[in-house]
């Protein structure tokens, strides 16, 4: 066959006339997705895990999948994450996994139980040890795909209005707790309360509650808990290394190629070590 004859039939004539190659991989219609977070977009480590996974699927995609961060409260409540990315009003959720226990006790092992892992064993467990596969069976019966994505470390005690020293001044304690701590609180008397991280200095200063625990120095500084309750103590053994999560609806994620789930991925595992180291930098500082 004739150079000329195959150009022609193969329709590379008018490509080689323009001066261009052929494009290799057709371009993906642009997605827009939004991120609803259960923290208030003033911590910039525990909300901004959410913008740093944003951004990064927005730079390997070449702006072609956009998602916006969106804080507690804009979107659906602090607690209400969960139900919102399983009926699909968002596409997508970071939270605190063990804020919805109470619907399952399973929630807390995808965070933190009393006494449990650290961040690095929750890292092991999660990608060495099945607990990612156990908990994606478990996700699957609301419709929900997880990834880590975040974690802060060992937090600290907490804050409280009145000085402890001893077991017997918890005894009554009305103590804003996260998570299944609150269960084991709740035997020496403490009276558990499950209140978002944007409410918390309205109750302490309303003394709604006598006391409170969030994260650490850095985050607990940005929230002011040590205007109203001065008395601060360590550790935090009902969270030792507590894991945030990225939900996603798994009707939406089984629409994406599998570049985008890819990406997905690769995302959240660079939040989680880019604002985990962050925030014990953070901590350190203060």
């Amino acid at each position: 066959m004739e150079r000329r004859s195959f150009i022609r039939q193969t329709g590379l004539a008018g490509v080689l006339a323009a001066g261009a190659a052929p494009a290799i991989v057709h371009a993906q219609t642009a997605i827009r997705w939004r991120i609803a977070s259960s923290f208030p977009k003033s911590l910039d480590t525990l909300f901004g895990v959410c913008d740093v996974f944003a951004k990064r699927i927005s730079d390997m995609s070449g702006g072609k999948f956009v998602i916006t961060t969106h804080a507690a409260g804009e979107l659906v409540p602090a607690f209400g994450v969960l139900d919102a990315v399983s009926n699909g009003t968002v596409e997508m959720a970071n939270t605190a996994p063990y804020y919805f226990f109470g619907k399952a006790p399973t929630y807390a092992l995808d965070c933190a139980i009393p006494f449990g892992l650290n961040a690095r064993q929750m890292a092991a467990w999660m990608y060495e040890g099945n607990g990612l596969k156990l908990l994606r069976e478990f996700y699957a019966n609301v419709g929900i795909v997880n990834f880590p994505m975040g974690n802060t470390g060992a937090q600290m005690g907490g804050w409280y209005r009145k000085e402890i020293k001893s077991v017997a001044d918890l005894k009554g304690l009305k103590f804003r707790v996260g998570g299944f701590g609150g269960k084991v609180a709740e035997r020496i008397g403490v009276v558990p309360q499950n209140i978002p991280g944007g409410e918390i200095y309205q109750a302490l200063e309303k003394g709604t509650i006598d006391a409170a625990e969030w994260v650490g120095p850095y985050d607990d500084y940005k929230l002011g808990f040590y205007k109203v309750a001065p008395n601060y103590y360590y550790p935090g053994w009902w969270e030792g290394g507590p894991q945030l999560s990225l939900y996603v609806n798994q009707q939406a994620y089984d629409g994406l190629s599998g570049e985008y789930r890819a990406m997905i991925e690769s995302a959240s595992a660079f939040a989680t070590s880019t604002c985990s180291a962050s925030t014990t930098i953070a901590t350190r500082r203060r």
